[in-house]
């Protein structure tokens, strides 16, 4: 597993019943997945 999937993760469990930190999660999730777009990664599975 890499380090953004931990890292997602290990947050998500953390803070799954404070909604105010989810929005920061889902926020964090999306850059994660612009920059990898952005520097050629591979496309996201679905």
């Amino acid at each position: 597993m890499d380090m953004k999937t931990k890292l997602l993760r290990s947050l998500s469990q953390a803070t799954c019943d404070k909604t105010d930190l989810n929005q920061t999660i889902l926020t964090l999730k999306k850059r994660f997945d612009e920059a990898n777009a952005a520097i050629g990664g591979k496309k996201k599975k679905k």
